[in-house]
């Protein structure tokens, strides 16, 4: 069973290619969140009221694809899966990321997330996807994108194939620099000051479609009627950053301070 977590479309469109080659069932981890699971400052798992969803067949791998948060898999995952311990136990479990630039010390996490559930680590697969993290970086003109999507493809097709056969996936070396200064000391520094919601707004062009709303995985995002009696989405605390609703707000109405200003949005 393949579960992914998805902002802007990469994971999701990767998480798609591996279930057509392995053959595995497709679980939406936004969808599951959305409707079961509180969170936290978008990080740390408060209750759930449904279990994980898990095959009936206990020998059938997971495979977990998500983006990168700070060099990271991102915390609201290493929370709940922590949580889901009991489910977890004696699991063969599979690990797809997609990243902007790089991964760092990801692999070392996941192995001792692994160790900490009692389940197998089957591997890590690195996968550069086009960047979508309008709040710090630069997003990729059309045509870098669509060479990063095709090279992506390549790779999740052999993550299925090898998922499929039971083989265990390798990360890329050349992807994994800096390991500690980067997943150990930048990763908190990142959580720290800068996954906040409060430089969220939306202006003039919002259109009241509520999209962002719907789409947030986390219920961060409220409609709420501003001076002019006109609705406009308001930002909780319980952000991830996943750069869902500024990336999928059909009028670019959305932005990130000035971080934002004037960069081209991105989702797939």
């Amino acid at each position: 069973m393949i579960y992914y977590f998805s902002g802007s479309g990469n994971s999701r469109y990767l998480a798609r290619l591996i279930a057509r080659e392995s053959g595995h069932e497709l679980i939406s981890l936004n969808i599951f969140f959305k409707d079961n699971c509180r969170f936290r400052k978008g990080r740390e798992l408060l209750d759930c009221v449904k279990d994980l969803p898990l095959p009936d067949d206990k020998n059938e791998a997971l495979v977990f694809v998500h983006p990168t948060y700070g060099w990271r898999q991102p915390r609201l995952i290493t929370s709940f899966l922590s949580v889901s311990a009991g489910q977890l136990e004696n699991r063969k479990l599979y690990f797809v990321a997609t990243a902007g630039s790089g991964f760092g010390g990801s692999e070392k996490y996941l192995r001792r997330l692994c160790q900490d559930v009692n389940a197998e680590y089957m591997g890590l697969a690195t996968i550069l996807m086009p960047e979508n993290y309008t709040a710090m970086f630069a997003i990729p003109g059309e045509e870098e994108a669509k060479q990063l999507i095709q090279e992506g493809e390549l790779k999740a097709v052999r993550a299925g194939a090898a998922i499929k056969e039971g083989s265990r996936l390798e990360a890329d070396s050349g992807l994994c620099r800096w390991p500690f200064i980067l997943s150990a000391v930048v990763n908190p520094i990142f959580y720290a000051f800068f996954v906040k919601s409060r430089a969220f707004y939306a202006d003039d062009r919002c259109d009241s479609c509520r999209i962002c709303e719907l789409i947030c995985p986390l219920n961060c995002i409220n409609m709420v009627s501003d001076e002019s009696f006109a609705l406009r989405p308001q930002w909780s605390d319980n952000c991830t950053h996943c750069m869902a609703c500024i990336n999928h707000c059909p009028t670019g109405a959305i932005e990130y301070g000035k971080a934002s200003q004037n960069k081209r949005r991105y989702y797939i």
